[in-house]
C-alpha cells in the first residue's frame, strides 16, 4: 500500500497538471497509452488475441484494444462519447478486425438478443453507472456460450487498503473528472448476472501519472 501511495504523491502534481492542458479524451489516451507501454498491452492482448466471430466492444473508448483483435472478428465498438470516438478512428481504420463504432451506452446495447458471439470491456466498468445492469445486457446480447472478457482495475483484497480506497472514492471521482470508482469489484456483478467465471489474472502497473490499481484480467462466459 505504501508503495502504491508514493507513486500516485510523486505523479499527481504533473497529472493535475496535464489535466489542465489537454481535454478529457485526449488525457485518457495519453495515460493509458503510458500503461500500455509498460505492459498493459499484453493484458489486452492476452484477452482479445483468441475472439472470433462477432464481438461486442463496450465502452471502447479511445480504441486501445483495437490492436488486438484478430482479423476474422467483426467488432461492434459501443461507445458513448463522440470525442472519444473521434480519437479512436485512425486505431479502427489500423486495426486488423472489422470495426464498426456505435453510438450507445453500457445499460442500453444497440443490438439483438443472442446476436454476439462475445463481449470485451476494456477499463469500463469503474466508470458504468450501473455495472449490473451492463452485465445484463452482456447476458442478454451474447450467444448461449459466448465469452465474455474483462479488464478492470478493482478495489484491493487487502482490508486496509480496501477500506481506504471506499473512503477516498468521492475525492477520486471529483479529481478524475471521468466518473471513475477505485472501489469497485466485478466479480460478485458477474455472479449475479448469471455468468461464470473461468479465470481471474491479478496484476499491477506502475505507469506515470495513474494510481497502481489492483487490476483483474477475466475470462467469463455466458451458460
Amino acid at each position: 500500500m505504501f508503495r502504491e501511495l508514493a507513486h500516485f504523491a510523486r505523479h499527481a502534481p504533473a497529472t493535475l497538471r496535464l489535466k489542465r492542458r489537454l481535454g478529457q479524451g485526449a488525457l485518457y489516451d495519453h495515460l493509458c497509452a503510458r500503461q500500455d507501454g509498460l505492459g498493459l498491452a499484453t493484458w489486452r492482448a492476452a484477452l482479445c488475441g483468441d475472439l472470433r466471430g462477432r464481438v461486442v466492444e463496450i465502452g471502447a473508448g479511445t480504441g486501445l484494444m483495437f490492436a488486438h483483435y484478430p482479423a476474422d472478428a467483426a467488432v461492434t465498438a459501443v461507445e458513448p462519447d463522440d470525442g472519444f470516438a473521434a480519437i479512436a478512428g485512425p486505431r479502427r481504420a489500423a486495426a486488423a478486425a472489422t470495426i464498426a463504432v456505435a453510438r450507445g451506452t453500457a445499460e442500453a446495447l444497440p443490438l439483438p438478443d443472442a446476436s454476439q458471439d462475445a463481449a470485451v470491456f476494456g477499463l469500463v466498468l469503474c466508470s458504468v453507472g450501473a455495472p449490473a445492469a451492463a452485465l445484463a445486457e452482456v447476458r442478454r446480447v451474447v450467444r448461449p456460450g459466448g465469452a465474455v472478457r474483462l479488464l478492470e482495475h478493482v478495489r484491493s483484497p487487502r482490508p486496509v487498503a480496501g477500506a481506504l480506497m471506499r473512503a477516498a472514492n468521492p475525492l477520486w471521482r471529483a479529481l478524475n473528472g471521468q466518473g471513475c470508482n477505485m472501489h469497485r469489484d466485478p466479480l460478485p456483478d458477474l455472479a449475479a448476472a448469471g455468468l461464470t467465471v473461468e479465470r481471474v489474472e491479478a496484476f499491477q502497473v506502475y505507469a506515470p501519472g495513474l494510481p497502481a490499481f489492483p487490476l483483474r484480467a477475466i475470462w467469463a462466459r455466458v451458460p
